[in-house]
């Protein structure tokens, strides 16, 4: 059984990354030898907020709201650093600019997505490195899907305004709608100058299939947490 999923387009820029499946889980180490990384992989606290740090733990893009601790977005800007970030439901994200060599790891639960990390992790790259979002390659891999993620009227509203009719069902017509946490971080990736051509989807519903993932959700809190994680061989 493979131990984590990969990008093809992320594969085909040459850079070591995975979103981890159940046998992996969260296990840093095991994920590092599997994937060839020249480092450990470096994590941070995450707080479901969307402040943004380099592997080293620095601040590279301050919290837009008061957040004193913690970091939801990681980057690598060095040449064999490897960044990544703890998932059990939220989205996960993954950025390569290969003309520079840098990339990005991103933790977009529904309070991340509707703060636009995604699109503020492609602005720390800008402002980092000096990336063009039109260089870059996003992979979104595996997370609750919208067939899955029942939300309050309030947040379908709230969706709905920030992201389009698109992000939510009308909470008019159910008062519990399902909301599309990955149609939202990919519209904040395009409005941020990602060509849609250069995201890619890599599938799966961390709630659908318990064979393969785990779930906040549907295991009501008592579950593991995957990796995903991207970084250089050498």
């Amino acid at each position: 059984m493979p131990l984590y999923l990969t990008s093809k387009l992320l594969s085909a820029a040459g850079v070591a990354h995975g979103f981890s499946l159940r046998e992996a889980g969260d296990d840093r180490s095991r994920l590092k030898e599997a994937a060839g990384l020249a480092r450990d992989i470096a994590t941070v606290h995450q707080v479901h907020g969307d402040r943004i740090v380099d592997a080293g733990g620095r601040e590279v893009m301050a919290a837009s709201q008061q957040q004193a601790e913690g970091a939801d977005a990681l980057l690598a800007l060095d040449r064999g650093e490897a960044v990544g970030v703890r998932i059990a439901d939220c989205v996960p994200v993954l950025l390569h600019d290969k003309r520079l060599g840098v990339s990005a790891a991103v933790h977009s639960g529904w309070r991340g997505t509707r703060l636009s990390i995604a699109a503020r992790a492609v602005r720390a790259l800008q402002r980092a490195a000096g990336s063009d979002p039109r260089d870059l390659v996003a992979a979104v891999g595996p997370s609750i899907g919208r067939c899955c993620y029942s939300v309050s009227a309030e947040l379908g509203v709230e969706f709905r305004a920030v992201f389009g009719p698109e992000a939510a069902e009308d909470p008019q017509q159910n008062p519990n709608p399902r909301l599309d946490l990955r149609y939202c971080v990919t519209r904040a990736l395009v409005d941020a100058g990602v060509p849609s051509g250069r995201i890619e989807h890599v599938a799966g519903c961390t709630s659908c299939d318990s064979g393969s993932f785990f779930s906040f959700r549907r295991d009501k809190g008592r579950t593991g947490r995957h990796l995903a994680f991207i970084g250089s061989r050498e």
